[in-house]
């Protein structure tokens, strides 16, 4: 059976997606110890990892089956300039589960709760790798005034997310609710099955060593912690948050005004299109940069570490000069 979903988003990214619906059989019984600290929010807690110290604070979104562990090449050098903190969504690695796992709006609430409860204060530059960029365009939507710089790391597009309805390819800004109902019928009948992977694969490997068998152990936890329905209420948020986003940015030139942002971006197969939706997404601010990281994969920040950090860099810097432009075209 073919799973209805279709994308725009690198190959990569896609997959990732993807797996975030596949439930596994048994999560492994005993976590590793977590590297940050467990913040409780009234009743379940969520795992965050705050480093460096400085304003402003650089807050890390990962993307759809991604953990905090994954910016253990980057978290260091920015804690050197400013205080940084990743943190891991509700059911992702150390943190507890949530009403619903991925859903835009509890992941804005909970972010936004977990910051205020950690004492995390405003103001912030997110960070948002692959569909982590769609969690930090819809935080800074929701607390404008709370964040002062964006860095968007290979980013999912409100342009370029899409499922198949009926044998035939639509993007979900344009689907109704029945659309995807319709798209997610088959596996909502029948289920789907994935097998928890058993070893580390490309680009994770690039993590330090003691962290590679945390990595396994929460995607392990992961896969087993999902099921197909869940999948569709989350596919769901991200249908209405798309649509609100698409129609800010078209709404006019920069509705982001002269907001500090840079935008990573990889070349790829349909890198005509894909060059376009990262241009899209620059221009949201008419401080925007675009960078593209050559002889990359998706994970940037495990492939070139160096130009996250960088694009880190630029934007607190900005921020904190109160310029508008991180510079280059």
């Amino acid at each position: 059976m073919n799973h209805p979903f279709v994308s725009k988003i690198p190959p990569a990214a896609l997959l990732l997606v993807l797996l975030a619906a596949y439930p596994a059989r048994a999560a492994d019984p005993a976590p590793p110890p977590a590297p940050g600290r467990l913040v409780d929010l009234g009743g379940r807690s969520l795992h965050l990892n705050c480093t460096g110290s400085g304003t402003p604070a650089v807050i890390v979104e990962n993307g759809s089956s991604a953990f905090s562990i994954d910016w253990a090449l980057v978290q260091p050098e920015v804690a050197k300039f400013t205080q940084v903190c990743t943190y891991d969504r509700a059911g992702h690695a150390w943190s507890d589960p949530g009403p619903a796992r991925g859903a835009v709006e509890p992941t804005v609430d909970d972010l936004h709760l977990l910051l205020h409860r950690a004492g995390i204060r405003p103001p912030y530059v997110l960070v948002g790798a692959s569909l982590g960029g769609i969690y930090t365009r819809a935080y800074q939507r929701r607390y404008p005034d709370d964040v002062v710089g964006l860095v968007l790391d290979d980013p999912t597009s409100d342009e370029g997310l899409g499922y198949r309805v009926n044998g035939k390819d639509k993007l979900i800004h344009e689907m109704s609710a029945r659309d995807l109902r319709e798209a997610f019928e088959p596996l909502l009948r029948n289920g789907w099955h994935r097998e928890a992977p058993t070893k580390l694969e490309e680009p994770f490997d690039r993590l330090p060593k003691e962290l590679q068998v945390a990595r396994l152990w929460a995607e392990r936890k992961f896969v087993a912690g999902d099921d197909i329905y869940q999948e569709f209420v989350c596919a769901e948020s991200w249908r209405q948050e798309f649509i609100a986003l698409r129609r800010e940015r078209l709404r006019e030139e920069h509705p982001l005004g002269s907001l500090p942002l840079v935008v990573l971006g990889r070349k790829q197969s349909d890198w005509e299109t894909r060059r376009r939706h990262l241009a899209d997404l620059k221009a949201l601010s008419s401080a925007g940069k675009l960078v593209v990281a050559e002889d990359s994969g998706h994970e940037i920040h495990l492939y070139r570490p160096e130009l996250v950090v960088q694009a880190i860099r630029e934007v607190v810097m900005a921020a904190r000069d109160k310029k508008p432009r991180p510079g280059g075209p």
